[in-house]
């Protein structure tokens, strides 16, 4: 069980980020010193990587809104006209830098980091019986600590700043990087360039890499960031950096090392939520005492929970009747008086009994896809095109394979993605990376037009961080001044 620690051994720096009093700039530097002190040994730097785990296990992170609102804000899902008033802005596009929502998830995001940069700090220093196996660990823990902090920062950069081609050299605004626990040093960071920001996001992978190499652990969880999952995140990111190159080695490194399996066309609804399935590199696992019950995302969807959160027409019609994916929605009607009749029911997550179902974060069927999309960039059809029918034929084995080529090519593999990938948290992203103009759809037939290039596709910086800050004060992202 991972959650007491978050509550026990980290208590002092976690829950001063998450007070609503406080800002996570406005941590005194006793209160980093004093956190520090209980990571000496390899008990400490166990309980200190769980507490991380711990952390993104959070409503306000992969426990409910990172997965949920990508979708919500491109054309996959919408809230429901009758709901319980969670999201609804975001939803809506009316979103303010004072949202709860918006706060949270950067209060929540930036303690993770700060959390990984005390293991970071303290784990080359503790204590260490002579034994291999206790060094082999704490380097392969160091390691995790590397990789959470590059995946936090990009999932930051992702929902607060603009994705990295929106300018031509990448000078545009990105995030604050944290990157030392002495919070003399840090207690006002100005926003870094993106250019900056992916920079800091590619060393901590690909640092998190060669600790894991140095470490020859053999570990191996869905639950835990690996070296596989190290070198399957970064080929995310920079597939979004447009690195074609470096997108198709990192994919390749972990595809062809055969640790994976997609699965079968006939189990790929009911397996996905096994945690622990073949198919998935990286999730965050709910377990039936450490769960996120009612806050979870899958009460979101669930007609047995809130169900305020509904998918579109438009992704529901882009299921071909075969496709077996469209088995994770059905028509049904909403539950509650007035509600939409006939709706489109989201059951990707759907326990709201034990609240077990683990968030997936990385599946091997998102490496294929990025490999395909990469290759086809790179001007390699036939390896773009066989990557993509992997994917296509896998849910739909009696469809023609794709045979498209160039820019049809490409737009066949996003559509692929958005059909894979619906309901896990890609889609905005997607959207803005590709600088596509979009529908947003909302309950009774309401449509937003969103066209790109858009102010509003990224999340303002919280008010609360510009009042705290004043090195960010005059760094707001344009369209919430």
């Amino acid at each position: 069980m991972r959650k007491k620690y978050t509550y026990g051994v980290l208590i002092l720096l976690a829950s001063t980020l998450l007070a609503c009093k406080k800002d996570f700039l406005e941590l005194k530097p006793d209160q980093s010193i004093e956190t520090g002190k209980t990571i000496k040994d390899l008990p400490g730097l166990r309980a200190a990587i769980n507490g991380v785990y711990s952390l993104m296990q959070n409503e306000n992170y992969y426990g409910r809104t990172m997965p949920l609102l990508p979708d919500l804000r491109a054309d996959n899902s919408f809230i429901s006209v009758i709901n319980s008033n969670r999201y609804r802005n975001q939803d809506q596009y009316i979103v303010t830098a004072n949202d709860v929502y918006t706060t949270d998830s950067w209060n929540l995001l930036y303690s993770v980091v700060a959390n990984a940069n005390m293991v970071i700090q303290k784990g080359p220093d503790i204590s260490l019986l002579p034994s291999s196996t206790d060094s082999t660990e704490a380097l392969q823990i160091i390691a995790e600590a590397y990789a959470v902090r590059g995946l936090v920062f990009f999932d930051l950069a992702r929902m607060y700043a603009q994705p990295y081609n929106y300018t031509a050299d990448a000078t545009h605004m990105g995030i604050p990087l944290v990157t030392v626990t002495n919070v003399d040093l840090v207690q006002s960071p100005s926003r870094s360039s993106i250019k900056a920001t992916y920079n800091q996001i590619i060393s901590d992978l690909t640092t998190a890499i060669s600790k894991f190499d140095q470490s020859k652990s053999t570990a191996f969880s869905s639950g835990r960031i690996n070296v596989y999952t190290a070198k399957a995140l970064l080929s995310r990111v920079l597939l979004y950096k447009e690195d074609w190159e470096g997108a198709v080695s990192y994919a390749s490194a972990v595809i062809s090392q055969n640790k994976y399996s997609l699965l079968a066309t006939d189990k790929l609804v009911s397996d996905f939520k096994t945690t622990g399935n073949n198919e998935t590199i990286f999730e965050i696992i709910n377990t039936p005492v450490d769960n996120r019950s009612t806050d979870g995302l899958s009460y979101m969807f669930s007609q047995s929970g809130y169900g305020d959160v509904l998918a579109t027409n438009d992704v529901f019609n882009i299921y071909a009747v075969k496709d077996v994916r469209s088995g994770f929605l059905r028509k049904d009607k909403r539950t509650g008086n007035g509600g939409e009749n006939p709706a489109n029911i989201i059951s990707k997550y759907s326990d709201v009994s034990t609240f077990t179902e683990s968030i997936k974060v990385m599946r091997l069927a998102e490496l294929y896809l990025i490999r395909a999309e990469a290759l086809a960039h790179l001007g390699q059809d036939l390896g773009a095109q066989a990557d993509l029918n992997i994917v296509a034929a896998r849910a739909n084995p009696g469809a023609a394979p794709i045979t498209a080529t160039g820019p049809a090519l490409i737009n066949a593999i996003l559509l692929e993605r958005r059909k894979e990938l619906a309901f896990e948290g890609h889609r905005l992203f997607d959207l803005t990376r590709t600088k596509q103009s979009f529908i947003k759809y909302l309950a009774s037939a309401k449509t937003i037009f969103v066209m790109w290039p858009s102010t509003k596709v990224i999340l303002p910086i919280p008010q609360r961080e510009l009042d705290a800050n004043p090195n960010i004060r005059n760094q707001q992202n344009e369209g919430y001044n």
